[in-house]
């Protein structure tokens, strides 16, 4: 009596337990975008210039398993002008994952085929293979951004 402790739960649970329900669908629609969409110019171009190694699920094609590929470093992203039409790619050095060629090895991803990409906390702090090419990529048409690396 006088302690000013009230013993009876808050009235306004419900509401708690909605605002839980609302940040779970918020997460959960921005996996399913993620996973349909993969990832965007800006969230590419972040990666790049952060050194950020990631991790995806590559769809890949005829001459490319599907699977995930893991400890990718991106270091360019551009543009490539096909018969079929312009596509996106990211140059990636692959350090392990799903491959039909060795790892670690130079990789081309075509960006439309990744899905679940995933950012790493790990970064880059050098060129990982002496055959990186700071002024560009044969491959590509056009430079969107290429990683700063020494």
């Amino acid at each position: 009596m006088g302690s000013g402790f009230d013993p009876k739960p808050p009235t306004n649970v419900g509401g708690f337990f909605i605002l839980i329900i609302f940040i779970t669908m918020i997460n959960l629609y921005e996996i399913l975008i993620n996973e349909v969409s993969g990832p965007t110019d800006s969230i590419i171009v972040d990666v790049i210039n952060n050194n950020k190694m990631v991790a995806f699920y590559y769809k890949g094609d005829k001459e490319t398993a599907p699977g995930w590929r893991t400890g990718i470093i991106p270091v360019c992203f551009g543009t490539k002008n096909t018969k079929r039409g312009t596509f996106k790619y990211i140059r990636s050095w692959q350090t392990a994952g799903k491959t039909l060629s060795q790892v670690p090895e130079w990789k081309l991803f075509r960006v439309d085929r990744i899905r679940n990409w995933n950012i790493g906390s790990r970064k880059a702090t050098e060129v990982p293979d002496n055959r990186f090419n700071s002024s560009g990529d044969k491959f590509m048409d056009r430079i969107i951004v290429i990683a700063k690396l020494k």
